[in-house]
């Protein structure tokens, strides 16, 4: 069995709830289904580290640890009047459809070459109206007219709910990820009120639709989102997305339940400037939530890690997370 096989036979395992030999750390490839609308759109090429550079078409502002921002928002959304004035013609709801399903069947096939394909919708709701309209001008238009912006939300929403169709109907999916931000390190940023009226109604209606076709759903948000655990529990997903920088992945995990996935990104902090110490003692919190949590998986946290962080994260996982 060849490497992309022994990737994606763990996986395989994950999705039954079954531990395999070794916590699988990027053992997936995520496939984005047009991700200029629904991402960030090209971010190369990748500038030095603590610099802004321009990606090779000109229409976006790049940071070595992934920020993309759109060259021209400021001049097309100078506050909140021109959000809430937008378009909605402007945002396709596409069919699902040729040429969308033969993307998605070439996408799978091109990641299902470097481990396991997983399909990765970015721009759901919220997400895609920081990336179409900048922060504040979408901070402000939600806050002030709350019930015109959501019409936004719901265009956005269509988009979306067509794209989970798609991926529902391509041979080979079991596992769709649906993102969105709802929080920041120190918790939500949009009001629980606001979510249950205009929000997570689309996520039930993304989730239901995913569930339909047999495939299974996990919740992408970063930040401290475990306020809305209990909303999002009602809503069904299979899984959820744990940024360690921002909340503790054992509480978490045991309020969510034994039967959920779990896509863990180890501490940034502790990878990009913490001591080998720090990063030995993250290796094994990892290895004790696996012992609990058998629908684990992790990726290393960290934007530009010391070398001997890097290393010691190697080595730790290597040691501790490797079972055979």
């Amino acid at each position: 069995m060849d490497d992309v096989e022994e990737k994606k036979a763990r996986m395989q395992k994950v999705l039954r709830l079954e531990r395999p030999d070794r916590l699988p750390c990027r053992d997936w490839v995520m496939v984005e289904y047009r991700p200029d609308i629904y991402h960030l759109g090209d971010g190369e090429p990748r500038p030095e580290a603590g610099t802004i550079g321009v990606t090779k078409d000109g229409k976006r502002r790049v940071t070595h640890d992934g920020g993309v921002w759109a060259t021209d928002a400021r001049e097309k959304y100078r506050d909140h009047n021109d959000v809430l004035r937008v378009d909605l013609d402007l945002f396709e709801v596409e069919e699902v459809a040729e040429p969308m399903l033969s993307v998605m069947a070439r996408l799978m096939q091109e990641g299902g070459a470097k481990g396991y394909p997983l399909p990765h919708h970015y721009g759901t709701l919220i997400t895609r109206a920081t990336i179409e309209f900048g922060w504040e001008p979408f901070l402000m238009a939600l806050a002030l007219e709350p019930e015109r912006f959501a019409e936004i939300l719901d265009r956005f929403g269509e988009a979306s709910l067509a794209v989970a169709k798609g991926w529902a109907r391509i041979e080979g999916v079991k596992l769709i990820t649906i993102h969105d931000d709802i929080a920041a390190t120190r918790g939500l940023m949009i009001g629980p009120e606001f979510c249950r009226r205009y929000v997570f109604p689309w996520y039930e209606r993304i989730f239901a639709t995913i569930h339909d076709a047999g495939r299974k759903v996990l919740y992408i948000s970063d930040g401290n989102y475990a306020d809305a655990l209990d909303d999002l529990l009602a809503l069904g997903p299979d899984g959820f997305y744990i940024e360690s920088s921002s909340m503790d992945p054992g509480p978490f995990m045991r309020r969510a339940g034994q039967n959920k996935l779990f896509l863990i990104k180890t501490d940034s902090q502790a990878i990009d400037v913490g001591t080998p110490d720090e990063i030995r003692a993250e290796v094994m919190r990892l290895r004790d939530l696996h012992r609990e949590f058998p629908g684990m998986m992790i990726y290393r946290g960290g934007g530009n890690p010391k070398p001997e962080n890097a290393e010691a994260f190697q080595q730790g996982y290597d040691a501790f997370l490797v079972y055979r």
